[in-house]
């Protein structure tokens, strides 16, 4: 058998390269392990690496976070799954989220058009609008319980980072979003603590966007697709790198909301690792992202 003509281990209708496919068994032997820990361990890895993050940033953004409400956490990550689900949506129906689905919110601008991906990307594209939804609506959930508003959609641009129209631009922008969704779910993780009921729900969202992370890595490396650094903590992926953690730890970003919103606002560039303090709105966000949390 060829070295250039062997099946996926993750993609069985995919043909990969012999170093791909070790990378495979090594993806499937990690998630073997990781099913094996137990949920206080996850957690407890996960509180650790958002302690980490918290530390690098400034302390204007500190002060910010560590002052933040669990209902004020959630409705800032509802912000982010707006945008996801309605890049995802866009893409697969081209059409995005319901007015019963974000809250009777505002309109989307710069929305992609439906796009024609291959069979095995299109199905990627639809599991992940399909998630981002049931995100949103476990968010909602979670806030409403706590005797919390959720937060309406707030004016969202999806072309803020140029407009999406083909396959490889669509891998590349769904691969920052994810990369940003799941990095805020960890640098917010300390502020959940107090409440284990969210904390586990916001401790399995951040785990199906990990799934989401290394499926999109997958699909850019296999593809040739290269997808920029949203921000100096940022690591694409490559045919020698199919991770987006730190090569001493093996730990994945955690960045706080400043952080965070310096890539939203369309601030922070590939050698940026706090950005400028203030700033309100921009970027996917042109009137800034709704809640109490909308500052870097």
């Amino acid at each position: 058998m060829s070295r250039y003509n062997l099946k996926s281990l993750l993609c069985p209708t995919e043909t990969v390269n012999v170093e791909q496919l070790e990378t495979d068994r090594r993806i499937l032997a990690f998630d073997r392990t990781i099913q094996h820990l137990n949920r206080r361990g996850f957690l407890g890895a996960m509180l650790s690496a958002a302690a980490i993050g918290m530390v690098a940033g400034e302390r204007e953004a500190h002060a910010q976070t560590a002052t933040a409400s669990i209902t004020d956490v959630l409705n800032f990550a509802l912000n982010l799954e707006y945008l996801e689900a309605n890049f995802y949506l866009y893409v697969t129906t081209g059409s995005g989220l319901s007015l019963s689905l974000n809250g009777g919110g505002l309109a989307v601008q710069g929305a992609p058009p439906k796009i024609a991906l291959t069979a095995n990307t299109m199905a990627v594209a639809q599991a992940l609008a399909n998630d981002e939804v049931n995100h949103i609506a476990d968010l909602r959930s979670a806030i409403t319980s706590l005797g919390g508003t959720p937060i309406a959609q707030p004016l969202i641009n999806l072309s803020a980072n140029g407009a999406v129209t083909t396959q490889a631009q669509f891998l590349a922008a769904a691969r920052q979003f994810t990369a940003l969704g799941g990095s805020a779910y960890v640098g917010s993780a300390q502020l959940l603590v107090s409440n284990p009921s969210v904390l586990t729900t916001a401790g399995q969202i951040l785990g199906a966007e990990g799934q989401h992370a290394g499926a999109l890595a997958y699909l850019c490396v296999t593809q040739n697709v290269v997808s920029p650094a949203i921000d100096a903590q940022d690591i694409p992926p490559t045919a020698t790198n199919y991770f987006t953690v730190d090569a001493v730890n093996a730990l994945s970003p955690a960045r706080n909301t400043s952080q965070v919103l310096g890539v939203a606002y369309g601030k922070s560039t590939a050698t940026t690792t706090t950005p400028t303090t203030g700033v309100t709105m921009g970027g996917f966000f042109p009137n800034g992202v709704n809640g109490n949390v909308k500052s870097t």
